[in-house]
């Protein structure tokens, strides 16, 4: 991959916009440049982005870009219309990935300041970015599509007519370790912690998802307060639970996959259980509900 293929844009707002949670910009000086080394999803060609390997200022992260998305392929958004109308402009702020992953870092963001939490639950972000033209014009050069065919004039002015290429800048994990029984006990606790302290559902919860015991990915997440829950709070209470409840349930899946179940038999306890009562009896037992530590 070339190197230096021109500036990114420099945003200088936390996005999403409309209130709740936010993530700020990415720091950098004017000047650094992107120079892309390799992507690093070659294997998930159905997911909402693609991620590569960059140096930005001398130091590589982990660059997400994202593909578009328009609210009205949502068939939340759709239902939620019928009853309650949510304008386009504030129903892509709940159904865009890009702007699910703002809001998800930016509520762990806020339960660090507040030390509601000190766990490190989730890769760390180091803020948004705007692509420019050259590197959008290299991304779609290497067959890189980002479904810019969803860009059509009501979502374009949804967007306040701001269509460049987004991106969320993480830590690259150099040795990347997957999640196993040597730190199955800490990933539960990540997702707990997300759930019951941050009130961030991640909704998908699986093995690619974690590096080591900590998540990666928040493309499909709902962060309270999010209209698209408190619609399903009207208009289908057990529905809500049930959504509320979907990342203990699929992590229970996901520790029945062979490896982790042969070395962490202890945790195998049955998925009745599981959806009957909205958390394994093992997750009390094994991860004590920790004090909040007091500001200082």
């Amino acid at each position: 991959m070339p190197k230096g293929r021109g500036l990114a844009s420099c945003p200088t707002d936390p996005l999403p916009p409309g209130g709740g949670p936010q993530l700020n910009p990415f720091s950098r000086d004017p000047g650094d440049k992107i120079e892309w080394i390799k992507r690093l999803d070659t294997d998930r060609e159905d997911n909402d982005g693609f991620v590569f390997q960059v140096s930005i200022g001398s130091k590589q992260y982990a660059l997400k870009v994202f593909k578009f998305s328009h609210p009205r392929l949502n068939r939340f958004y759709r239902d939620l219309c019928l009853r309650h109308p949510l304008p386009l402009k504030e129903g892509i702020w709940y159904t865009d990935p890009f702007y699910a992953e703002c809001r998800a870092y930016g509520r762990i963001q806020e339960g660090f300041e507040s030390r509601l939490v000190t766990d490190q639950t989730a890769v760390k972000c180091y803020g948004y970015l705007l692509l420019n033209t050259n590197d959008s014009r290299w991304l779609k050069k290497e067959g890189i599509h980002l479904e810019q065919q969803l860009l059509d004039r009501e979502l374009r002015e949804a967007l306040g007519g701001d269509t460049r290429v987004r991106a969320i800048v993480k830590q690259f994990e150099k040795s990347p370790r997957k999640v196993d029984a040597g730190n199955i006990r800490r990933a539960w606790r990540s997702v707990y912690l997300l759930n019951k302290s941050l009130k961030l559902y991640n909704m998908d919860i699986k093995a690619d998802n974690f590096i080591g015991h900590k998540l990666v990915d928040f493309g499909t997440s709902w962060t309270v307060p999010h209209k698209l829950l408190d619609h399903l709070e009207e208009v289908a209470e057990n529905m809500a639970k049930a959504f509320r409840s979907k990342d203990t349930v699929n992590f229970e899946e996901m520790i029945q996959d062979e490896v982790i179940q042969t070395r962490l038999k202890v945790l195998a306890k049955s998925t009745h259980q599981l959806r009957s009562r909205g958390k394994p009896e093992w997750a009390d037992r094994e991860l004590p509900k920790r004090r909040r530590i007091a500001r200082k």
